[in-house]
């Protein structure tokens, strides 16, 4: 292997999180970072994560980083020249229940006051827009027009070529099999036989990360869970421009896949992955798929677009996803003299759980914390020491 040289950043992990970082770096002026993956880019979770982008969200600050998601996504094609199959679709999210529609009913309000577009509709214009879901049941719905679905493997390409243009460098087929720790702090970054000194530490590495930072004392919250979607044979109607659906209340997403469906849930019943650690070369692998573990969330969905229930299954793809402790996306940069871990290292793992919507705007504020450049500003509700049994060694400003 070719000597790396050293870098001011090292990011380790080649996925859409770790890739955003390094991009939204490199276009804030700091080129002298190295990413080093152990694959081949977008080979852990990325490459099989559904994609849909949803902006709304609990607070100002992660709704904030949607929008500035979807404005990326809008122009960053004509940047690099490499297509990221941007959907802006819409999105469509219905109630089935009373308190449902109140949930989303304060949505909208939430909605305006964040200063974004959307409509608060009937179970009949909903299904104007999504003519395949029948309104039995459906109290009302809230339409996004702004939102969509997009390909995060190549959306991750194109971050990678923009942040190749912008001085970074990235290396595959790279394995990290520990650190160098001076005092208290991460200095160095092992690979194979040969160190690469760096300044900053990202670990970006998605369900490898909790272990990658036991090797360096950091405590990573992160595990991973599997989980399935399915996708339909052709479906007539199931065009490319229906909006991305949600019916949080039977517990499935949608998105059109050619020609057809592709929808999933949550599963009560999910598997771990991973537990006693990750296989080794667990690199662009699936999972055997569970149709009965699936059917929970088939039958829903049936019930809400009865299409499903006469239409052939393509594919049911089962892959290792890593999450939180909670399910937020964990934003945090260790600060010098602070905890009892080596510092130098900044945590960014478990946002996959939100496959695409979440980690890639969420990154590039990461790379704004990183940057001497820009200001410090941080979401509280993504650091790293809100979890229990983590030392709060997170410096955060607002």
């Amino acid at each position: 292997m070719a000597q790396i040289k050293d870098a001011e950043i090292v990011i380790i992990g080649g996925g859409a999180v770790g890739i955003s970082i390094a991009y939204h770096l490199a276009k804030r002026g700091q080129g002298d970072v190295a990413v080093l993956e152990q694959a081949g880019l977008t080979q852990g979770a990325t490459w099989h994560a559904a994609g849909l982008v949803g902006q709304l969200r609990g607070s100002r600050n992660l709704t904030k980083l949607m929008r500035n998601s979807v404005e990326l996504y809008e122009t960053l094609e004509a940047e690099t020249g490499l297509a990221t199959d941007w959907k802006p679709v819409g999105s469509l999210r219905v109630a089935s229940s009373a308190d449902r529609w109140l949930e989303i009913k304060r949505t909208a309000t939430t909605a305006k006051s964040f200063g974004f577009e959307l409509h608060l509709l009937s179970a009949d214009e909903a299904r104007d827009l999504f003519p395949l879901m029948s309104p039995d049941g459906v109290v009302g719905a809230a339409y996004i027009p702004s939102d969509g679905y997009i390909d995060p493997s190549s959306l991750t390409q194109s971050l990678a070529r923009g942040a190749r243009n912008g001085g970074v460098t990235i290396h595959e087929g790279v394995r990290v099999t520990g650190f160098e720790i001076d005092g208290n702090r991460v200095s160095g970054v092992v690979v194979d036989e040969q160190s690469i000194r760096c300044e900053t530490l990202v670990i970006a590495a998605g369900m490898w990360s909790r272990a990658l930072g036991a090797l360096c004392g950091v405590k990573v919250p992160a595990a991973a869970v599997e989980h399935q979607y399915l996708v339909t044979e052709t479906i007539a109607g199931a065009t490319a421009d229906l909006p991305t659906f949600r019916d949080p209340d039977h517990r499935f997403y949608m998105k059109p896949d050619a020609g057809g469906l592709a929808f999933g849930g949550w599963e009560s019943d999910t598997l771990p992955f991973g537990r006693d650690g990750i296989p080794d070369k667990f690199y662009q692998q699936l999972l055997n798929s569970n149709f009965d573990r699936f059917e929970q969330h088939f039958l829903s969905a049936a019930i809400r677009v009865p299409a499903l229930a006469e239409v052939g299954v393509r594919k049911l793809i089962n892959g290792a996803i890593p999450v939180s402790a909670d399910g937020v996306a964990e934003l945090a940069v260790v600060v010098p003299g602070l905890g009892p871990g080596p510092t130098g290292t900044d945590t960014l793992a478990g946002v996959l759980m939100f496959a695409v919507r979440d980690p890639l705007r969420a990154a590039g504020q990461d790379a704004v914390l990183l940057s001497p450049r820009c200001p410090p500003v941080a979401e509280g509700a993504t650091v790293v020491c809100r979890v229990d049994g983590v030392p709060a060694t997170v410096e955060v400003t607002r």
